[in-house]
C-alpha cells in the first residue's frame, strides 16, 4: 500500500471518529437540557400544589392581656336618673365603638358620652319602640345599626372563648344579673340587669370596664362569678332570665 493511500485511509478513519464523537456530545448536551427542563417543571408543579396559607386569624397564646378600651360610667355626669340607671347597654356600645375606631383616650369625655347615649336611645325608640332594658340580641342589633360594627351573640361561652376574642382584639360584652356579682360600689341591691365590657384577663380573672360605677375602670371579677351570674332580659316577664351564659362579640 502506498504512503498516499495509507494517509488517505487514516484521514478517513479520523473523520469518521470525529463525526461519531460530535454526535455523542450532542446527545449528552440534549439529555442534560431535558433533565434541567424536567427539573424546573417538577419544581413548578410542587409550587403550584403547595396549599395556601391559612387566612383564619389564630389567637396568640398569653397568660394575661388588657386592651386599652376607653372607659365611661353610664352616668358620666353623676346624674343617676331612670335613663342613666338603665344605660349600661348604651355605655357598653359607646366603649366598644371608641376602642374599635382607634380612640386613645383613657376616659371618654362626658359630653360626648351624653350625646351618644341620646343618639342611641333615639335609634332604639325608632327601631324597637323602647330603649330601657334591651336583650343581648337587641343590643347587638343596636351596635350594628348605629355604629356599623359587627356584633355577634354567642351562647354558652367558656373562659377560653373570652380569651380568644380578647387575643384577637375584639370587644366582649357580658349581660349579667348585677345583684349576683358582688360589686361593693353599686347602690344596694345593685342592678338586676347589667352589661359589662370585658377588656382583658389574667389567668381566670376577667378585667372589665364596668359602667355601673365611676370606679369601674379595670375592675376585676372572677370568671366563675360572671359566668354564674349570666342573664338576659325577657320582655315577656319584664325581668331577667337567669343562668344564661351569653356574650356579645363586637369587632370591626
Amino acid at each position: 500500500m502506498t504512503k498516499f493511500r495509507l494517509s488517505k485511509m487514516i484521514g478517513f478513519i479520523l473523520a469518521i471518529a470525529i463525526i461519531v464523537f460530535a454526535g455523542m456530545m450532542f446527545r449528552i448536551h440534549n439529555d442534560v437540557g431535558i433533565y434541567s427542563a424536567q427539573s424546573q417543571a417538577s419544581a413548578a408543579a410542587i409550587a403550584v400544589i403547595t396549599p395556601p396559607a391559612n387566612t383564619t386569624p389564630t389567637p396568640p397564646t398569653t397568660d394575661a392581656l388588657n386592651l386599652p378600651i376607653p372607659f365611661t360610667p353610664q352616668a358620666p355626669t353623676g346624674n343617676w336618673d331612670e335613663l342613666h340607671n338603665e344605660a349600661c347597654e348604651e355605655a357598653g356600645a359607646i366603649m366598644a365603638n371608641a376602642y374599635l375606631t382607634g380612640d386613645k383616650e383613657t376616659v371618654i369625655p362626658a359630653t360626648r358620652v351624653e350625646t351618644e347615649i341620646s343618639g342611641l336611645t333615639v335609634w332604639e325608640d325608632k327601631n324597637f319602640g323602647y330603649h330601657l332594658d334591651t336583650t343581648a340580641q337587641e343590643t347587638a342589633q343596636m351596635i350594628k345599626g348605629y355604629y356599623g360594627l359587627k356584633a355577634t351573640v354567642v351562647q354558652s361561652y367558656t373562659l377560653q372563648d373570652i380569651k380568644d376574642q380578647i387575643n384577637l382584639h375584639n370587644v366582649v360584652i357580658l349581660p349579667v344579673d348585677g345583684q349576683a356579682i358582688g360589686n361593693p360600689y353599686y347602690k344596694t341591691p345593685g342592678p338586676i340587669y347589667h352589661m359589662l365590657v370585658i377588656r382583658g384577663y389574667s389567668g381566670s380573672t376577667l378585667i372589665t370596664d364596668d359602667s355601673g360605677t365611676k370606679h369601674g375602670e379595670n375592675y376585676p371579677y372572677a370568671f366563675s362569678t360572671l359566668h354564674a351570674a349570666g342573664a338576659d332580659w325577657n320582655h315577656s316577664t319584664n325581668t331577667i332570665d337567669k343562668n344564661k351564659a351569653i356574650m356579645i362579640i363586637v369587632s370591626k
